[in-house]
Parts: structure tokens; C-alpha cells; sequence
């Protein structure tokens, strides 16, 4: 479970990534960050609340 956490964290933040260098020069597209802070969140859910 621990590595799952961790999988949707590094899944997360690799989506924000990628959309910010896909549209780069402009803002990136606001449905990639909320998909990634999601993917992101639900990582983190898992990690904070689920793993205690």
C-alpha cells in the first residue's frame, strides 16, 4: 500500500510536469494540474491516512 502511495504521488506530480512542459511558453492547461493534484491526492490520502 505504502508503494502505491508513492506511485500516485510520482504519477501526480509527473502529469503537472508534463503539462507544464507541453504548453510551456503559455499557461499550462488548467484540466492537466487538476488531474495531476488528483492523482496527486489521492497519493497522499492513502499515504497520511490509510498507512497510520
Amino acid at each position: 500500500m505504502y508503494y502505491l502511495a508513492k506511485g500516485l504521488e510520482i504519477c501526480g506530480m509527473t502529469v503537472i510536469g508534463v503539462g507544464f512542459i507541453i504548453k510551456f511558453p503559455a499557461l499550462m492547461d488548467p484540466k492537466m494540474l487538476l488531474a495531476g493534484g488528483i492523482i496527486f491526492a489521492c497519493g497522499w490520502i492513502i499515504e497520511h491516512y490509510l498507512l497510520d
